[in-house]
């Protein structure tokens, strides 16, 4: 279905900030979310149809003398999966 929208941003707070003043339905990851689902400001649609999410994949060359400014970023990723 073609929808045309009146307003189009990829800022999710201003996503989150319009969903919750009721001017429509806005999508994204179910984290992001979740506080404004849990307090009743927003109601999730179609999840039958949102496949899951596995995470984010961090690819990176697998040299032994990595970076120093990548071997900090894979060592904090690996700290918060």
């Amino acid at each position: 279905m073609a929808v045309d929208p009146q307003i189009t941003t990829n800022d999710m707070w201003l996503m989150i900030r319009t969903a919750c003043a009721g001017a429509g339905i806005t999508f994204g990851m179910e984290d992001t979310f979740k506080p404004y689902v849990e307090s009743g400001q927003l109601v999730p649609l179609l999840q039958d149809y949102c496949p899951s999410f596995a995470g984010f994949f961090l690819y990176y060359p697998s040299r032994r003398n990595l970076a120093p400014k990548l071997r900090a970023l894979v060592d904090h990723v690996k700290r918060w999966r």
